[in-house]
């Protein structure tokens, strides 16, 4: 069995026993090293047709490409051939890359059973550094493969060091050099022994030796370069054997692609026959048929003979360049190879062909061109950006991958968000909901809330209202629209048209076999988890679990709000262990991941649960300074986060901290925290005030929930025991619904241990029953609760700090000021103090009042 993929090797081609011999040894790598126009492939192609066993050969097409970008080729060439079988890890590689996960790790796993196997890389110094180590590993890890190259420059693969722990050779040019008896194979026997001669003084190379094989060719001089010196000869040939014009010209406008189809032959060179012409291009040695019938055989000119022709197209067509590298910009476009026509685009200022480019394959640009995208757009002025949302918003999230450029990112996610606004009024449908999605996302991730929310709204009206035509022109993009216009609405406080969007995306991801629908899955999971609808999750989430999911996906980016998901699942069974190993499984994403909030807020909940107060505390204000300082915090993030904060001070403590971690506003889980805090400080009837009916019913499960637990227990806490068992089944029974423990464990535990004791003197032990795990777990302390106010207690004591006298308390009040000297004796009594400046410092301590400032003597007590 052949190595698949070798190129096809014209019947005219001198056959080199001496370099096949040299491929055919025991060595793990092999590299053939030399100029262009030595026969390098050639060399390697008669190696690999005869050679015993199975194999792939691939081509590194652009220039400094990376690992994920080869390892995606060769995982096409191995899932092509069948030397790895179709279920294998490779089969969504792109994906699981985008993920996070290493390339090469993937690719060893895949070859570990693959058995004896040859790999050829042609063109490997292509290759960036850090690619080429990556093969180097491979082929130290795997001892079954053996790697065949081909390089024009030297790497780490041609590296004397390398020997010491790998068993390698080098071809060098010496080697590739023509002996005289080969020389006279390719000029023919009639050949002179001067002419055998001047091709080994001129270095030998078999494209200079077949330049020469009609003996018309004239001395290039003394030219150090081979491909100068076929330039040359080959100019010499064209004149003394009167080549066909047609023939020429067809070869020098094709001679811009770097692999040609028959089909993009007849885009350059229009009004010719290119089967025949390719024809002849092969016998006269200037290139190569690769590939194979069932994936498409392409011409590729060997690299002398294309620069000689780049060269003759410069001269006769100048004006014919740009038109021409255009059309093979979007032939590559339409074949697979964005970057190479991304750069033709930008090469050529035609900005409409990139945005093109960017819409159709920005995902693969991201995964595996990022660094190649960011270099090439770094002479390009940021007026011109501007102009360019699309481009503007990929190069914004390449930098906002690296936490040194973030900077760089905002002022990219501006310009993104800019140039959106400002085509999208003219712009085709499926352009408004790209430009939508790009202005939602960049204004999101900006901390915008209020802008990102109208713009997801106008992503989601363009995606419902689409046409199918439309949608075509959408390509793979439609269910990573609705994944960003559904995390704007989820991080905006719609929840109801997030999981809406995110369904939208993982319907369309099924019907058309799109994998970005499946983030749309995982999203769907965690923003239930976090709702506090935890069926709804856990149902997600097993649908999740069937789902074959590109490697990587569930431990990075893509997955996560699958993860937050199962952490808040293992919350809610209070397995603390499960919980912290699913969050730390996104460790590596957490200085770029939006969702660090989420993140920092789980991670509160794991530690406090685990009876570590401080350290909570501790971890969550330097997480919040560290984002602050990268630019990743915003009000919005800000105020999701004050509920948290508010939470680690109550379980450190320190009631009054918690409050003033908190806001103002009416939103829902505002008036949990303050009753939450209120009750922590011994003031159920002030829980009670602020949980009024209904309070939380228009938030989500989770606030309702938690209302529903803290009513109880505040109920329970003024002796109201009939209350407090009709308003305890009540929360009970939702929270079993619901499959929610975690809002009892928020509730302070004394309340707790008072809610448990109401039940049980109303004749319901099973209720306090069912309270014990999360009595066990709950983590405020409550210990102020024993201090019992009266709620007109509690208005003298707040007019205490500010109210010079009783009689302006009583004033204020609408009462005499006996019956203020009352309430303050009975209010004296409960704090256990017995003057007016301890009072004040008690209740500075409970949280009651703000603490003392004046530096006078507190004022006297007589009315």
């Amino acid at each position: 069995m052949a190595v698949w993929g070798v190129p096809r090797i014209p019947a005219t081609t001198v056959d080199r026993p001496r370099l096949r011999r040299s491929l055919d040894g025991p060595e793990a790598l092999v590299t053939i090293l030399g100029p262009a126009g030595y026969g390098k492939t050639v060399a390697v192609a008669q190696w690999a047709a005869a050679v015993d066993g199975g194999g792939v050969w691939t081509r590194v097409r652009d220039r400094d490409v990376d690992s994920a970008a080869f390892v995606h080729d060769l995982a096409g060439e191995l899932l092509a051939s069948g030397t790895v079988p179709a279920g294998s890890p490779l089969r969504h590689l792109g994906e699981a890359v985008t993920a996070g996960a290493d390339p090469w790790e993937l690719l060893c796993r895949a070859l570990r059973d693959a058995g004896d196997l040859v790999l050829v890389v042609d063109d490997v110094d292509r290759l960036t550094d850090s690619a080429i180590d990556g093969l180097i590993r491979l082929t130290e890890d795997l001892p079954r493969i053996r790697v065949r190259t081909t390089a024009r420059r030297r790497t780490r693969l041609t590296e004397p060091g390398l020997a010491l722990t790998l068993d390698t050779s080098v071809v060098t040019v010496d080697d590739l050099a023509l002996t005289d008896d080969e020389a006279r194979a390719i000029l023919g026997p009639e050949a002179d022994p001067s002419t055998v001669e001047r091709v080994r003084e001129w270095g030998g190379s078999p494209l200079i030796a077949r330049a020469m094989a009609s003996g018309s060719a004239s001395s290039p001089g003394r030219q150090d370069a081979a491909d100068r010196a076929f330039s040359s000869l080959l100019d010499d040939r064209i004149q003394a054997e009167a080549w066909d014009p047609e023939l020429v010209d067809f070869l020098s406008r094709t001679s811009v692609a770097d692999a040609l189809t028959l089909e993009l032959a007849t885009a350059l060179a229009p009004r010719t026959d290119p089967e025949r012409m390719l024809a002849r291009a092969e016998e006269e040695g200037l290139g190569l048929w690769t590939g194979s019938p069932s994936r498409g055989e392409q011409f590729r000119y060997s690299p002398p003979a294309r620069e000689a022709f780049a060269r003759l197209l410069q001269q006769r067509h100048r004006s014919e360049v740009r038109p021409l590298n255009l059309v093979a910009a979007e032939w590559e476009a339409a074949h697979g190879q964005p970057y190479s026509a991304l750069e033709r685009a930008v090469r050529f200022t035609d900005w409409a062909l990139a945005t093109s480019v960017v819409r159709e394959s920005w995902h693969i640009l991201l995964r595996n061109h990022s660094l190649q995208v960011r270099d090439l757009f770094v002479s390009v002025p940021l007026l011109t950006l501007r102009r360019l949302p699309l481009i503007a918003m990929i190069l914004a999230l390449i930098y906002n991958a690296r936490r040194s450029h973030r900077l760089r990112a905002l002022e990219l996610f501006a310009l993104a968000n800019y140039g959106a606004s400002r085509q999208s009024t003219s712009a085709r449908p499926a352009d408004r909901a790209l430009f939508a999605g790009v202005q939602t996302a960049a204004l999101r991730v900006s901390g915008r809330t209020k802008p990102a929310l109208a713009a997801a709204e106008r992503t989601y009206d363009t995606l419902v209202s689409m046409s199918d035509e439309d949608r075509d022109r959408l390509g793979p993009n439609e269910p990573t629209l609705y994944n960003q216009a559904g995390t704007t609405f989820f991080y905006g406080g719609r929840t109801e048209l997030a999981l809406d969007s995110f369904a939208r995306s993982t319907a369309i991801g099924d019907a058309r076999g799109l994998t970005a629908g499946m983030i749309g899955l995982a999203m769907t999971a965690g923003v239930h988890a976090t709702s506090g609808d935890m069926p709804e999750a856990e149902s997600s989430v097993a649908e999740a679990d069937t789902r074959d999911w590109p490697e990587g996906w569930l431990t990075g980016y893509s997955g996560s709000f699958y993860r937050i998901a199962r952490a808040f699942l293992a919350i809610e069974s209070f397995d603390i262990a499960e919980a912290d190993r699913n969050l730390r499984i996104l460790d590596p994403h957490r200085e770029t991941i939006e969702h660090w909030p989420l993140l920092a807020h789980l991670d509160t909940l794991v530690l406090l649960l685990d009876g570590r107060p401080e350290e909570a505390l501790l971890r969550l204000e330097t997480t919040i300074r560290t984002q602050r300082r990268r630019q990743g915090s915003s009000p919005f993030t800000t105020d999701r986060l004050q509920h948290t904060v508010a939470l680690a001070h109550l379980g450190a403590g320190d009631a009054a901290a918690a409050e003033r971690a908190l806001g103002a506003g009416d939103d829902p889980r505002l008036a949990v925290s303050l009753a939450r805090i209120s009750l922590a400080r011994g003031l159920p009837d002030d829980t009670l005030k602020r949980l009024q009916p209904g309070t939380g019913a228009s938030g989500s499960s989770r606030s309702r929930g938690e209302a529903l637990a803290l009513t109880a227990a505040a109920l329970a806490l003024v002796d109201d025991d009939r209350a407090a068992l009709t308003a305890g089944r009540a929360a009970l029974a939702f929270l079993g619904e619901r499959g929610l423990r975690l809002p009892l464990a928020l509730v302070p535990r004394s309340a707790l241990e008072a809610l448990a004791e109401s039940f049980r003197r109303s004749g319901a032990p099973e209720l306090a029953d069912a309270m014990a795990p999360a009595m066990e777990r709950a983590f405020i302390s409550g210990g102020l609760t024993s201090i019992r106010l009266t709620p007109r207690e509690i208005e003298v004591a707040r007019r205490l700090p500010t109210h010079p006298t009783l009689g302006a308390i009583a004033d204020d009040l609408s009462v005499s000021p006996n019956t203020v000297k009352t309430q303050l004796r009975s209010l004296y009594r409960k704090l256990g103090v017995t003057s007016r400046g301890e009072a004040l410092a008690r209740l500075a301590v409970l949280g009651v009042t703000a603490a003392q400032e004046r530096s006078d003597p507190p004022p006297s007590d007589r009315g």
